[in-house]
């Protein structure tokens, strides 16, 4: 189960494929990836052969008598995995595989050694998912030793040598086409969508088939976004990204690079859906959100005049335009236009518009990864900038009014992006693996996540 959990992570994620446009993460699966793998999945496969094999047939007294072996005890010594350039992947595995059974109530026990090599063939299911066969596979035995016999019949061995060499080679190789049917039916289960925000999320599926060269396997999976369930379709892709032939750690597992494509998709569905969108209202007898009438009336003198009595204010920023993100090699930052009106209580109870501004927010983004998500914090750049686009209260003095409304926003817009940018955005994985020792690297227009895996047994 270890191996087919294993191998089902390292062939990426299975879902329908959409028509419309998809941004892609492109994963790099390194050599150090599949040595953790084999380590791991040594155990795995020396567990596997621990099984019943057919009946051995002995003469005896002129019929056959049928006796039952059992392959137990064994010792894989060599398990490894390494890439075979625009094919797949090749397995290589030595041992020794202890048979034991009874002959007239005598125990027997054979050590048998055995080579064997199977190539891994990766290719793509009709519903897009990845698929997995063996396109190869052979076993031969070293030799055979007969290790313990207790009525020492020395005619044993020809016929339990013979037996060896035919059902042994076979057996190793059906468990392996075993499990590679096993780990198909585990890659249909990976279907779904996770939670990307508000009622938004993210699906993955494999784009093509893997691009693999001697050093390791390129996978490029393609993002599908959902609003309410559906599917949102994303502006066209402005340029095409070349992906770098060295990015991130070599000494990595894995490699994930998300191009800026990933991050204007992730935005534009944040827009779409609201999320970054909030209200803020002021509260009355307050020192640390004065946005009130009373206090806005001090600065322009029409709004006294409206509102006489002392009422709250409510800004609504809205944003106006799809999110903007930069990334470089010594930062990534994010443009935020917001469209903020100002609203106050009539004496009908009706929201009254005062005024509206243009509000642009330039913010430090800084990318992490932590439980199998990729999230944000944020830091403003710059000062917000403020632009009076329509008023209801006369001609005012925007720099009068400026300092009561930065200090009434820079704190509600910073908590709630953080928030937001802190749910993160799973990445391409199953269960029962988690990335560990994360490292960010900053490219133009791409950030790399290089990490290992840790499997759970």
């Amino acid at each position: 189960m270890f191996l087919v959990c294993t191998l089902g992570f390292l062939l990426g994620m299975s879902v329908p494929f959409c028509e419309a446009y998809s941004p892609r993460i492109v994963t790099r699966i390194n050599q150090a990836a599949l040595d953790y793998v084999a380590q791991m999945g040594r155990t795995t496969f020396q567990t596997a052969l621990q099984v019943q094999l057919p009946d051995l047939f002995n003469p005896e007294e002129g019929y056959f008598q049928r006796t039952p072996v059992f392959m137990l005890d064994n010792d894989i010594s060599l398990f490894d995995l390494k890439f075979t350039p625009n094919n797949g992947i090749r397995l290589s595995a030595a041992g020794h595989a202890n048979i034991t059974f009874f002959i007239k109530k005598n125990l027997q026990k054979l050590r048998v050694g055995f080579n064997t090599i199977a190539d891994i063939i990766i290719t793509q299911s009709t519903t897009g998912s990845p698929f997995v066969d063996l396109s190869f596979c052979k076993s031969e035995i070293k030799e055979t030793t007969l290790t313990y016999r207790e009525d020492g019949l020395k005619e044993l061995y020809s016929p339990a040598n013979a037996y060896v060499r035919i059902v042994i080679p076979d057996k190793l190789c059906s468990k392996l086409f075993s499990m590679m049917e096993a780990l198909n039916i585990y890659l249909g289960t990976m279907i779904g969508t996770h939670p990307l925000g508000p009622e938004s999320q993210i699906s993955y599926s494999l784009a093509q088939l893997p691009t693999i060269t001697e050093e390791y396997m390129s996978l490029a999976i393609n993002s599908t976004f959902y609003l309410l369930g559906k599917p949102v379709i994303l502006p066209p892709e402005a340029s095409s990204f070349s992906l770098p032939q060295r990015v991130g750690s070599r000494n990595a597992m894995l490699n994930f690079v998300f191009t800026n494509e990933i991050f204007d998709a992730i935005y534009f569905l944040m827009q779409k859906s609201g999320s970054i969108n909030l209200d803020i209202t002021g509260q009355l007898n307050s020192k640390s959100n004065q946005l009130t009438t009373s206090v806005l009336g001090n600065l322009i003198p029409e709004v006294h005049h409206q509102f006489p009595k002392s009422m709250p204010i409510t800004l609504k920023a809205r944003i106006n335009t799809s999110p903007a993100p930069v990334i470089h090699s010594n930062k990534t930052s994010l443009m935020l236009r917001y469209f903020v009106e100002a609203l106050a209580i009539s004496s009908n109870s009706a929201f009254k518009s005062l005024f509206s501004l243009d509000m642009i927010v330039e913010l430090k983004l800084n990318i992490t990864m932590s439980g199998e998500k990729l999230r944000a914090n944020v830091s403003f750049l710059k000062d917000i900038e403020l632009e009076v686009t329509s008023s209801n209260v006369g001609t005012f003095d925007l720099l009068k009014v400026k300092p009561l409304i930065i200090s009434a926003v820079k704190k509600p817009v910073d908590d709630h992006l953080n928030a937001l940018f802190g749910l993160g955005a799973a990445l391409p994985t199953i269960i029962k693996v988690s990335y560990v020792n994360p490292e960010i690297f900053m490219y133009e227009d791409s950030v790399v996540i290089s990490c290992g895996l840790h499997i759970q047994n």
